[in-house]
């Protein structure tokens, strides 16, 4: 049995080695699979992110945007409406159509907000209601506006930007 013995050592050896080296690959596999799927994962969730910080951008550009219209509308009615309170000049026809454009683009500005816009515009329709649309305005209302549509300006302006 010495050279049968011999060769069924080796024979069981050559298994033995070829079942443990198989065993290291399909563990080393797997691990090389894990680490790719978790680089995938962590690439997937990269990409995903930067999507979605992209959108979050465009989103605010377009809020700003649509808010920037909505104010520089509602100012262009304002001045029109201011100009023509009080003016003998201007038909009452005018005065209404410019009033109802104001009353347009001040109840967009209360959909687009802040509430630091919302309260300017306040301010500046109390005090063109000041002024009347039949005869000329009183001593000073005219000049009370000068600030608070400054006042909205810088409320536009940080709501913009």
């Amino acid at each position: 049995m010495g050279e049968l013995g011999i060769a069924l050592i080796a024979a069981g050896s050559a298994l033995a080695g070829s079942a443990l080296t198989g065993w290291f690959t399909i563990s080393a596999g797997r691990r090389q699979a894990a680490a790719a799927r978790y680089a995938g994962d962590e690439q997937a969730r990269a990409v995903i992110d930067t999507v979605n910080r992209t959108l979050d951008e465009q989103r605010a550009a377009r809020v700003q945007d649509a808010r920037r219209r909505v104010y520089s509308d509602f100012l262009t009615a304002f001045d029109h409406a201011r100009v023509l309170r009080g003016s003998v000049i201007h038909t009452s026809a005018e005065q209404v159509e410019a009033t109802l454009k104001l009353k347009l683009h001040e109840g967009l500005i209360e959909l687009e907000g802040p509430e630091g816009v919302r309260q300017a515009v306040r301010d500046l329709q109390a005090a063109l209601a000041e002024i009347p649309t039949d005869h000329p305005a009183p001593p000073g209302a005219r000049e009370r506006i000068a600030p608070l549509r400054q006042a909205f300006l810088d409320a536009a302006r940080q709501a913009i930007h």
